[in-house]
């Protein structure tokens, strides 16, 4: 099974290319996908960006994928990933006065980020020109507010990618959504012939 996470800001359009990408993926393989857990955080919103809730998401996200991975499937793909929840507590953490205790919950958040992010086999980094958010008409889920937090949460993705050195695939998303959905199977299709193991070559002269 190839685990495939769909990261990046909010209003990026990670949900909707993670559902074309299935669309067409479906028509050749068996996919399931794990859908984006922050809708379902059980505890109020002025606790949402604590440990307790930022634990919530991580052990959800990777409870979620290990049950969807029981199936017999040859993809699964993530609306966000440990990547995502992982910006999400630095940005709380940034806001935060650190004490002895808040860095003993860093340290075990940073551990288990660091140590599923490996699971992924591919992670497409989902990014939008930043601009678009200013003109956007912002719906129940936005408040106009919300842009500047947005575009800090980019500088962290951006800065995290950079010093975790991590592989990610920037797939830009100000075209269509066709457009953007042709490059990612693209990018699937080369990872998974690079998977298959090159025949050894023919002996010759009966040897």
């Amino acid at each position: 099974m190839i685990k495939i996470s769909f990261s990046g800001i909010s209003g990026s359009g990670k949900t909707s290319l993670m559902q074309e990408v299935k669309k067409i993926l479906s028509l050749k393989y068996k996919v399931s996908s794990v859908d984006e857990i922050n809708g379902r955080n059980p505890f109020d919103n002025d606790k949402r960006s604590d440990f307790v809730s930022q634990f919530y998401y991580f052990s959800t996200q990777v409870n979620e994928e290990n049950i969807h991975a029981l199936a017999t499937l040859d993809f699964l793909l993530c609306d966000r990933s440990v990547l995502d929840q992982w910006i999400y507590w630095k940005h709380h953490v940034a806001r935060t006065k650190m004490t002895p205790r808040l860095e003993e919950k860093d340290a075990l958040l940073k551990h288990l980020y660091r140590f599923w992010i490996s699971t992924y086999h591919l992670v497409f980094f989902i990014r939008m020109d930043l601009k678009e958010l200013d003109a956007r008409e912002f719906d129940s889920e936005f408040r106009t507010t919300d842009v500047e937090y947005i575009k800090k949460t980019e500088d962290l993705f951006l800065e995290t990618i950079e010093e975790d050195h991590l592989n990610v695939i920037e797939i830009w998303n100000n075209n269509s959504i066709d457009e953007s959905a042709c490059r990612i199977i693209k990018a699937i299709s080369e990872y998974k012939d690079s998977l298959v193991s090159p025949e050894p070559p023919e002996k010759q002269g009966g040897q």
